[in-house]
């Protein structure tokens, strides 16, 4: 059940208006409504997996109570640990296991049956581990008495498949309070950012990726290293369109439901290094790493000095790349990364120094310019199949360029290069003002983000009537 789908419409505007009906009369009823609503379109994901989450969080509640009652901190360590077990073993099992030895494959040996095929398992385990770790270092005081309402938190429907992760105590301390005030600005700004996100997700992000980068990265052999160039760069673009999209979308219902949602993605592509894009592209993900892997290892490593931190952010960003797949390309994505870091790390006086004697206006985008390009680069092996596929396209990309086949590519894929240019634009321009323009929606009236919406949406359904563009190519 998409959120682009009429069934979702039809859940959303059902579950809405009982939301809004038992949050005026009861709040048990209230919470019970929306936890029954997000368990239900996770049922309709992932079926059986629901049972898996309820199990799982349960675990967790119960752990987390346990902590909090002891004094004995060898028994919280010990405890602690049993929910780490438990959610990176649900983590490897159904995610990493299944792909290695083909569970879910009907002819493999150890099938898995469909109905016991879990969907978003890395999120929700990450949520309710998180919060386990928040009672162990006491940022949650008094942990959730009522596991219905730590159920909603685990369970929350519009960020169960992608995040943000958030935060628990916010969402805990919101969901106990006994009518949720839903203020008109959260309306507004709420309606805003589903609209932004149906803009990035299902009219960019989807018409680039669809109409190019997806057959360039699917056939490499036939396109040209121009049009690789072009294709990785769009791929860079539509990886985030698409993630920061379904970030807006889900972000902004969350709001209609009265309930604030850290932020995820703050125009990355802006970023001078690749330690300041981690700390504005999956800032809820950025966040939970540094809290709770990043944090504990470099203070434990804290006698290496620089050795020590060096290895910590390594280690991190090897499990993040496993973490995001179980691909061999995932992982070199990920070690790629915690090269780029460790360098930063290595560097950073040296960069303060260069800063110091170099005109900003040259300094600045240049440092942009390297970034976005290493970003571009490794982005390759992140799409690619294998690592193998990215070398191949890195390599040719780096051969000779024949510029003047742009004007027929261009000819070729003219929405596609608006598409990549307004994108370009948005990041660079949009970002000053962002910040007011979201003031602002705040201040007016609900009914106008509404018209909107429904303005955008329906330039969304006309670029899916559109369909997809012939497949050419330049070279034939």
């Amino acid at each position: 059940m998409a959120f682009n789908s009429i069934h979702f419409f039809e859940f959303w505007i059902l579950l809405y208006l009982l939301f809004l009906l038992f949050n005026e009369i009861n709040l048990k009823f209230r919470n019970a409504i929306l936890l029954i609503g997000s368990l239900f379109f996770f049922w309709k994901l992932s079926g059986f997996g629901v049972f898996l989450l309820l199990a799982v969080s349960f675990i967790d509640f119960v752990l987390a109570k346990r902590i909090h009652q002891t004094q004995n901190d060898n028994l919280k360590s010990k405890l602690l640990t049993i929910s780490i077990l438990l959610n990176v073993s649900i983590i490897l099992f159904f995610n990493h296991f299944a792909d290695w030895f083909d569970f879910y494959n009907p002819s493999s040996f150890f099938h898995v049956p469909k109905f016991i095929q879990f969907a978003s398992v890395s999120f929700y385990a990450f949520r309710s581990l998180g919060y386990v770790f928040d009672v162990y270092y006491e940022n949650i005081e008094t942990p959730e008495r009522n596991i219905v309402n730590y159920w909603n938190y685990a369970s929350f429907f519009p960020i169960i498949l992608s995040g943000p992760i958030g935060n628990a105590d916010t969402f805990l301390t919101r969901i106990n309070t006994p009518k949720i005030q839903i203020p008109t600005s959260y309306i507004s700004k709420g309606l805003f950012l589903i609209t932004l996100g149906v803009v990035k997700k299902f009219i960019l992000g989807n018409y680039i990726s669809i109409n190019f980068v997806d057959r360039v990265f699917e056939s490499y052999t036939f396109f040209t290293p121009l049009e690789l160039s072009l294709a990785s760069v769009g791929q860079t673009f539509s990886l985030y369109l698409d993630f920061s999209g379904y970030t807006d979308i889900a972000v902004g219902l969350s709001m209609l439901l009265g309930f604030e949602i850290i932020e995820n993605f703050n125009f990355p592509f802006l970023s001078q290094n690749i330690t300041e894009y981690w700390k504005r592209w999956h800032i809820s993900l950025s966040k939970w790493f540094n809290q709770n892997l990043y944090f504990p290892l470099s203070y434990q490593l804290r006698s290496l000095q620089k050795l020590g931190t060096l290895i910590s952010v390594f280690i991190v960003f090897a499990v993040s790349g496993f973490w995001h797949g179980t691909a061999v390309h995932f992982w070199f994505w990920g070690i790629l990364h915690a090269a780029a870091l460790m360098w930063d790390v290595i560097s950073s006086n040296w960069r303060i120094t260069w800063r110091k004697i170099t005109p900003k206006f040259i300094y600045k985008p240049l440092s942009i310019l390297l970034t976005f390009t290493f970003l571009t680069i490794s982005g390759i092996y992140f799409k690619a199949e294998s690592i193998t596929h990215g070398n191949e396209m890195v390599f040719r990309i780096f051969s000779s360029h024949d510029f003047n086949l742009f004007p027929q590519w261009f000819n070729l894929y003219p929405w596609v290069a608006v598409s990549l240019l307004l994108v370009i634009i948005v990041q660079f321009g949009f970002s000053k003002i962002y910040n007011n323009v979201y003031a602002f929606v705040g201040k007016t009236h609900w009914i106008l983000p509404l018209i909107l919406f429904l303005i955008i949406l329906f330039i969304a359904y006309q670029f899916h009537l559109m369909g997809s563009l012939p497949f050419s190519y330049l070279q034939f």
